[in-house]
């Protein structure tokens, strides 16, 4: 379980990180600013990470 955690927090960090520099909390957001900049950043670590295997 506490793997689990681990990685939880590890996944959201972005989004996290991204509302404390704009001092909003996840309150009041209602987490769908963390969650589009948690997209965004992990869909970039997606593609970069396929992009060796698709480029001959």
């Amino acid at each position: 379980m506490a793997i689990l955690r681990i990685l939880t927090h590890i996944f959201l960090l972005p989004g996290t990180l991204i509302l404390s520099m704009l001092n909003i909390s996840v309150e009041s957001d209602g987490g769908v600013f963390r969650s589009l900049i948690n997209m965004i950043v992990w869909g970039f670590v997606c593609v970069f990470a396929a992009l060796p295997f698709m480029i001959p």
